[in-house]
């Protein structure tokens, strides 16, 4: 089911998590983790024991970073500049306009020319001030992905305006049930923008995430 902007905001928290195995080693959720426990070192830090009902769901965790591991390798990103809430309402006023007019028919002859005149120099003024290269990174992939398969929050900005932000993952915000729909819903958006192309069915793209696990 996708989300609504009803849905209450969850508060993203900084936190790593692992389990911790024979002699107290701790096996991290992620690489990412790894890497921010290694930056603490010499600091003193409490840990604090997950439920066992969450902490199965560490498996899922690292399992959904090793999909969108995969599908980030295979990702080539589409910076537009221009969102469609601002292609929809450059052409609706155009459109509006035409009707005022009384020229309805304005609008396929000069309408949609003017709209996408308008569209193309906010994004050649945009285009100075954006390095499409820079956009790419496993964060924004993660954020993209989790929008489209509808799993955010909209938030009112102080202009008046909307902007989604992708639901916390924290172990704390969120039970095995949720988890497991959000890399359901993800999984399908991954395999249709992009995987779909590289593996002949879902269960190969399956495999080849569990591969990607063993090096997590």
């Amino acid at each position: 089911m996708r989300s609504s902007s009803t849905t209450k905001k969850k508060k993203d928290k900084e936190e790593i998590v692992g389990a911790i195995g024979t002699g107290g080693y701790i096996q991290y959720a992620t690489p990412e983790m790894r890497e921010k426990a290694a930056a603490m070192r010499g600091r003193v830090v409490a840990i604090k024991p997950l439920s066992k009902a969450k902490t199965r769901v560490l498996v899922y965790h690292r399992k959904f970073f090793a999909l969108l591991n995969l599908g980030f390798s295979y990702w080539s990103p589409d910076v537009s500049l221009i969102s469609e809430p601002e292609h929809y309402i450059a052409h609706e006023t155009a459109k509006q306009f035409c009707e005022l007019a009384g020229r309805v028919d304005m609008y396929q002859s000069h309408g949609i020319e003017i709209a996408e005149m308008v569209l193309a120099r906010i994004k050649q003024q945009r285009q100075s001030h954006c390095d499409p290269e820079a956009y790419k990174c496993p964060d924004n992939y993660r954020y993209q992905v989790m929008i489209e398969a509808g799993f955010f929050d909209l938030e009112i900005l102080p202009n008046g305006g909307t902007v989604k932000r992708p639901w916390s993952i924290a172990f704390d915000n969120m039970s095995q049930e949720d988890f497991e729909k959000i890399y359901n819903g993800c999984s399908k958006v991954i395999w249709n923008k992009s995987l779909s192309q590289v593996f002949n069915d879902e269960q190969a793209m399956q495999n080849a995430i569990y591969q990607h696990m063993e090096f997590l």
